[in-house]
């Protein structure tokens, strides 16, 4: 009876040990998973790295709620020299045409292009000058525009006269805590 209790002893030593050790790694992975970034999930974040930028198709949250993104493209505005990146929820019935009763995100920048490359605006009080982001919503009164602080990552890896690649992650400090983020394909439209 001695030995198989030692025994018994010796395998229970061993699980205490084992389950100490894994608890540990689960802890670090889960600190190197916040410190990197999950490409999975996304959630709203007071601020933002390039590397919250996740993997997942485009997809938002607008009023608590999630909204489908169905239709993205990127606008070239000729007179102004403006470029919008819109990410709505209708599509048109034409390939550029104007959406209507949408929801949509807008990040726009001001009499400048776009290009490939990383943008950063990491926390919601930082200035960047010739960048405006903002949403819009579509009720019983009529679309409504929120302009509220907001911070993004934008990785653009494609540009082109047609398709405009990449990843993008915006929060915006409203009551609701409203969000755009993933990866997307834009059809680029001349204005």
């Amino acid at each position: 009876m001695p030995i198989v209790l030692k025994y018994i002893l010796n395998i229970l030593s061993l699980f205490v040990l084992l389950s100490f050790f894994s608890c540990g790694n689960k802890e670090e992975a889960a600190t190197n998973s916040e410190k990197n970034g999950d490409k999975n999930n996304f959630k709203w974040s007071e601020s933002i790295s390039k590397d919250n930028l996740p993997d997942f198709p485009v997809k938002g949250f607008i009023n608590g709620k999630e909204v489908n993104i169905s239709y993205v493209n990127f606008e070239r505005w000729r007179g102004s020299g403006d470029n919008v990146l819109n990410f709505s929820t209708q599509n048109p019935t034409q390939r550029c045409g104007f959406v209507e009763n949408d929801s949509a995100f807008h990040l726009t920048k001001l009499t400048n292009d776009f290009s490939k490359g990383i943008f950063l605006k990491e926390k919601f009080d930082t200035s960047i000058d010739g960048y405006i982001a903002d949403f819009h919503t579509f009720g019983e009164d009529g679309p409504k525009k929120i302009s509220v602080p907001w911070n993004c990552a934008l990785d653009i890896t494609e540009i082109n006269d047609k398709v405009v690649k990449g990843k993008i992650a915006i929060c915006f400090k409203d009551d609701k805590k409203s969000w755009v983020a993933g990866s997307f394909e834009a059809t680029v439209c001349n204005n």
